[in-house]
């Protein structure tokens, strides 16, 4: 009997739209399935990126680095980065040593349209994944963010990350950013991006930073980018 339904409401749903003009499909068939519509592509992204996590787990990715709301950067501005990164540092590819820069994610809920609404969950189930693994290396974000990932615990302490010789210049050059993390502490997990190279090279936020949020991988390479991040060398 279900069954019968189900054909039934698709017949007279065809019928209907065979009646309509073309435009008017258009705007019933977005009308009425949008969701659904949206569900079938979030299915899509998610399978994408389980795919995407399998073949770089045959890789050594030396870095990998997210920005997370740097709406005015474009994947072609941050590969140029990333080829030049790679070329400072001599990785050899015929070894799969190779470097992962994303700034497609956007997480904020202030916009209430449903294609953001799905979006901004798609990339917060995305980056989620990769920090509770111990995939991202390094996170570029705007100042909202930045407290936000402290507060979730999703940064490392600086003071006890970088070089003491790294740390001291940071400091010398009042880039070392504090902010709250899950337990209230008051801790350096930021690095300003304000005035430096990076940001003469790419279109960021004012006041973005940089942060570290594992040294499980090569935290040796994590402390060469920050270092090309600042001062370009």
């Amino acid at each position: 009997m279900k069954q019968n339904n189900t054909n039934k409401t698709f017949k007279t749903e065809l019928e209907k739209l065979k009646q309509m003009s073309i435009e008017d499909r258009l705007w019933y068939i977005w009308e009425y399935y949008k969701l659904q519509i949206f569900a079938f592509f979030l299915v899509i992204f998610l399978l994408y990126e389980a795919g995407t996590c399998i073949y770089r787990n045959l890789q050594d990715t030396m870095l990998y680095c997210v920005t997370v709301n740097e709406t005015s950067l474009l994947s072609s501005d941050f590969s140029v980065v990333q080829k030049e990164f790679e070329e400072k540092n001599g990785f050899d590819k015929t070894w799969k040593e190779n470097t992962i820069f994303d700034c497609s994610l956007s997480v904020d809920d202030s916009n209430k349209e449903v294609y953001d609404q799905y979006y901004n969950t798609a990339s917060n189930i995305k980056l989620t994944s990769l920090l509770a693994t111990d995939t991202v290396d390094v996170l570029i974000t705007v100042p909202q963010m930045f407290s936000y990932y402290t507060a979730q615990n999703a940064c490392l302490d600086l003071s006890s990350f970088l070089s003491e010789d790294l740390y001291e210049k940071l400091e010398k050059e009042n880039r070392l950013l504090t902010a709250v993390d899950g337990d209230g502490n008051k801790i350096c997990t930021g690095i300003s991006l304000d005035d430096s190279y990076l940001s003469s090279k790419l279109p960021l936020s004012d006041e973005s930073s940089l942060s570290v949020c594992t040294d499980k991988n090569h935290p040796d390479v994590i402390q060469d980018f920050i270092t090309y991040c600042i001062w370009g060398k």
